[in-house]
């Protein structure tokens, strides 16, 4: 049997797993509560205040940019930008909940030593990426077209144009939903249990956005230290931005990934 067919029964095994696991449902469930919360309160007086004056201020004080407030919550679906930048702002809490668990439990229990007898620790580790990641996916495709539907029911742009809008928000979150997931892999390779994964993961994310923060007047490119940073690309949808952001992210999940890799091949399991 090939590495790519083992890997792919691996992806295919674990993924089933994670979607009937409660473990995986205690993440998911309240995702999509907050989703519903959000969509089923979503009115035509809504949509004005957004639109209007307030809404307008509001955006711009929070994206700092004027210009990109009114492209986006004017030019284009106001409700398909709200979920876009929503869904960019609770992106590493979501991946951080739902892909936290990759090998530490398994790591502790030792189940690894029978899984290894058949496959190696690369397929392992790439399989368990994989499978998180597929997870996360499939969460995003689901929101994405429940916003495209809200928006088509709620606004009166041309269909056409709301699914142009929706396949460029559903890729670039796609892309940016990678390197948080390839950052719990590394996380989850460091420690030995679930609870210490998501702990560990938290502190060190949020030391990494505090230092971005703390060197930025002295360093322009500390922003950088977090994938976080290339969400102003993700707003301000453009092909040179896109290129920018989905090369950007590829570099950020390179990172993680190897340092896990490696740090996953040569722990003690």
């Amino acid at each position: 049997m090939s590495k790519l067919t083992r890997i792919s029964e691996l992806v295919s095994f674990e993924f089933t797993h994670a979607l009937t696991s409660m473990k995986s449902s205690v993440f998911i469930i309240p995702y999509f509560l907050f989703w519903y919360l959000i969509f089923t309160n979503i009115s035509a007086d809504a949509l004005e205040w957004v639109q209007g004056a307030q809404g307008l201020f509001l955006a711009s004080w929070l994206l700092r940019d004027q210009e990109l407030a009114l492209q986006l919550l004017v030019d284009r679906s106001p409700i398909l930008s709200i979920y876009m930048l929503l869904s960019a702002a609770i992106m590493p809490l979501f991946v951080v909940f739902t892909a936290n668990n990759q090998l530490s439990s398994d790591t502790s229990s030792g189940a690894f030593r029978f899984v290894l007898t058949r496959v190696s620790r690369t397929e392992l580790f790439v399989s368990r990426f994989f499978s998180a990641y597929l997870l996360v996916a499939s969460c995003i495709l689901l929101t994405t077209c429940w916003a495209l539907v809200v928006a088509y029911l709620n606004e009166e742009q041309s269909l056409s144009t709301l699914l142009v809008f929706a396949a460029e928000t559903c890729v670039l979150l796609l892309f940016y939903g990678m390197p948080f997931v390839a950052f719990m892999s590394l996380i989850s390779a460091l420690t030995r249990s679930a609870i210490g994964c998501l702990f560990l993961a938290i502190m060190a994310y949020s030391l990494m956005v505090i230092l971005a923060f703390w060197l930025k007047a002295d360093f322009s490119y500390a922003a950088y230290l977090v994938p976080g940073s290339i969400r102003p690309y993700l707003y301000d949808v453009s092909i040179s931005n896109i290129l920018t952001a989905i090369i950007a992210l590829f570099a950020y999940t390179a990172v993680y990934f190897i340092g896990g890799w490696q740090l996953f091949c040569r722990r003690d399991i």
